[in-house]
């Protein structure tokens, strides 16, 4: 019998190693130049267009309390299906896609209110970015009402 495996995309954000679900990842695109919204959250770094779309995209840094960083030629977006529009994650590096088995996937020990898990490999830890609580609702509606304004007269 085989065991189930998961495919991962992982990302670094400063020197920690996360992932999410290769299943919602729409594409992975270098870093653009972002415009900012006013009035979005503060983890909201700006928007751009994506295939025709307003995309907005997370500071994940500023999200997982990493040190702010001016944005650097490598950086990249990582387009993903979040729990209620698609949104552009910027992390530091894309590493790779790995596969993880099911079965390695822990809850996490402390409380931490966007990693879902976490798998212990031979080189270190790999943490499971909850992509559901990427924008609270909050956020979420700070960033409609952005958005329209935006695209007001």
């Amino acid at each position: 019998m085989h065991d189930r495996v998961t495919e991962l995309l992982e990302f670094t954000i400063a020197s920690t190693r996360y992932a999410v679900a290769a299943a919602r990842v729409v594409e992975v695109v270098p870093r653009v130049w972002l415009t900012p919204l006013a009035g979005a959250a503060p983890i909201v770094a700006g928007a751009f267009n994506y295939r025709g779309s307003a995309i907005v995209a997370v500071d994940l840094r500023a999200r997982f309390g990493a040190a702010p960083r001016a944005p650097a030629v490598d950086d990249h977006l990582v387009v993903v299906r979040g729990a209620r529009r698609v949104l552009a994650l910027i992390v530091d590096r894309v590493n790779d896609l790995r596969e993880v088995d099911v079965a390695a996937v822990q809850p996490v020990s402390v409380p931490a209110r966007y990693v879902r898990g976490v798998v212990a490999l031979d080189d270190g830890l790999l943490l499971l970015h909850d992509l559901d609580a990427v924008l609270s609702l909050d956020e979420e509606d700070s960033v409609t009402a952005a958005l329209a304004a935006a695209a007001a007269p």
